[in-house]
């Protein structure tokens, strides 16, 4: 009897690696463990149904559907089944990767986002993929040990496949339990500029320049130096964007208005006709134009400015008048172009108010020195940031000696940029101030007056430029002008074209909700003193309270 169960027990065994041991079955398995633990976070139920959404499961479907055709040996080239098997497996892995790396859900919106934007997009390929660590690399070797039967190792010896699988479970349990990254700061050169929190007015006639950084935060631009402005005294300040995502951003500087419901600029003809160019035209009888050495051709950005600017230079144009004088990236150009445009079109003899779209700090970074190219990310963003901050020293100069009525300098940024705070990279997917709160100062170049508002925010900034001109607006709020002393901040935020976070910034709080993991955090707005909210009332109450400011 105990003979006979030890043979029923050695066949069943038998029959187990027998399974195990077929190549088949070793892609399905490898392909589910991928699917079940490649996410960030840690292994509870809420964060993996976050990231286990519709698009996910379908590719993750349509994967263990090839295997299951695949085992059924069906006559198909040999060839045209591995490309078939290498397609599939990418498609899944990258998406798998993308979640990991960005802490977003990939949706179809994303997905057809990606899909109309394909050719500038595919310019953030290598980028995405230099952010990957060891964990995100992993499951391809064990990909190329699986489609290569050759390096499998006999039955008697321990399996390959089953050593990096244990490599795998430990590399991602690694990267649950490991810090984030942290940026320190150097201190600053401190100097004796005074700074004016309020302002009133300023002089009829004077011109405006907004010069808008490509995802600069505002601690990046601290330890900054200057011929004319100590950027060290930002530090303190807080002035927030409701949206890190350029283009949502730069409709919001000009119209007041947010638009956190959907993942592209969605312009009417009632908004434009009120949008600040066309109020500083119409009214104060300015030219306005644009200068930016991004492409308007992307996110209907087109479709926007050349309605609302007398005129408007982008990349496309100035890579076209220049032909190779400035070189340029996938995203940009070299932002010295700025200077040479201004010095041709601008000569102050009208009151003019222009917008400077700048590009060097986006994504890879680009700086005029060949050089930098082999330095990290972190500092080729340092270095392209100081080649954009001399060229305004020189545009302030010139300005100075050459155009006699006052001009009101405005510098501030689109959004800011990740490098590894609590979690993130990059930007769009996170609400911490790394990417949401930028510098903002104004500095009046001939009366040599620096103003930094305590705090404000790119809603308000229209509503805030119009009071300081003296307009009669009709819904005049001081409660909205961040250059007054009775001003409260109040905004929603959203994460662009994902649900991973929305927030709200109320009096001297700061929320944020995270979707992924159904928690809410209160803290102030450097973001200290962080807590969770786990009385149930008074979180459904802001919660709510979140939902509907960040959908409108």
């Amino acid at each position: 009897m105990e003979s006979k169960k030890r043979q029923a027990y050695n066949l069943k065994l038998s029959n187990l690696k027998f399974f195990y041991f077929d190549l088949g079955n070793k892609w399905i398995s490898f392909l589910g463990i991928l699917y079940l633990f490649h996410f960030p976070g840690d292994l509870n139920w809420k964060i993996w149904s976050y990231y286990h959404g519709l698009f996910v499961n379908i590719i993750f479907l349509i994967c263990l559907s090839f295997e299951f055709f695949e085992s059924m040996s069906l006559k198909l080239n040999h060839n045209f089944k591995k490309c078939l098997r290498i397609i599939v497996f990418l498609i899944l892995f990258f998406v798998l990767n993308y979640q990991w790396v960005y802490q977003t859900q990939i949706d179809f919106n994303l997905v057809g986002y990606a899909l109309n934007n394909f050719v500038m997009m595919f310019h953030e390929l290598i980028p995405f993929i230099k952010e990957w660590n060891i964990v995100h690399f992993f499951p391809v070797l064990i990909f190329f040990i699986l489609f290569d039967p050759f390096l499998i190792l006999s039955n008697h010896r321990v399996d390959p496949y089953v050593l990096l699988l244990i490599l795998y479970f430990l590399l991602v349990w690694n990267s649950w339990s490991s810090d984030t990254i942290q940026l320190n700061q150097t201190p600053s050169k401190r100097t004796n500029q005074k700074i004016n929190r309020y302002l009133d007015t300023i002089p009829k006639g004077t011109n405006i320049i907004l010069i808008v950084l490509e995802g600069v935060s505002r601690k990046h631009i601290l330890e900054i130096n200057s011929n004319f402005i100590d950027y060290s005294k930002l530090n303190g300040s807080h002035f927030w964007i409701p949206m890190p995502h350029t283009s949502k951003s730069l409709y919001t500087w000009m119209t007041g208005e947010s638009q956190l419901y959907n993942n592209r600029i969605e312009s009417e003809k009632k908004v434009d006709e009120v949008s600040l160019p066309r109020v500083l035209k119409n009214k104060y009888s300015y030219q306005t134009q644009m200068i930016y050495t991004q492409s308007i051709y992307f996110e209907g950005m087109n479709s926007f400015f050349p309605n609302i600017f007398d005129k408007v230079w982008d990349k496309t144009i100035l890579e076209s008048k220049y032909n190779g004088k400035f070189d340029f990236f996938s995203w940009g150009m070299d932002d010295r172009v700025v200077l040479t445009e201004f010095k041709q079109h601008i000569d102050g003899s009208k009151p003019f108010f222009l917008l400077i779209g700048l590009s060097q700090t986006h994504s890879p970074y680009f700086t005029i020195a060949k050089s930098d190219i082999s330095l990290n990310k972190v500092q080729r963003h340092h270095n392209a940031l100081e080649e954009n901050l001399r060229m305004v020293d020189d545009l302030i100069s010139h300005i100075r000696s050459n155009i006699k009525q006052e001009t009101l300098f405005i510098l501030t940024a689109d959004h800011g940029e990740s490098f590894g705070e609590e979690g993130a990279h990059a930007h769009n997917y996170s609400l911490y101030n790394q990417e949401v709160d930028v510098p903002f100062l104004m500095y009046l170049i001939q009366s040599d007056k620096l103003i930094i508002p305590q705090v404000g925010s790119s809603i308000h900034f229209k509503e805030t430029l119009l009071q300081l001109m003296g307009s009669d607006l009709e819904s005049k709020d001081n409660h909205r002008n961040f250059l007054n002393s009775q001003y409260l901040p109040f905004l929603a935020f959203k994460t662009w074209n994902s649900e991973i976070q929305r927030g709200l910034v109320k009096e001297d709080k700061k929320y944020i909700y995270h979707s992924d993991r159904n928690i809410l955090y209160e803290m102030d707005w450097d973001e200290r003193d962080r807590k969770i909210i786990k009385d149930s009332a008074l979180r459904e109450k802001i919660v709510k309270e979140i939902f509907i400011e960040s959908s409108k």
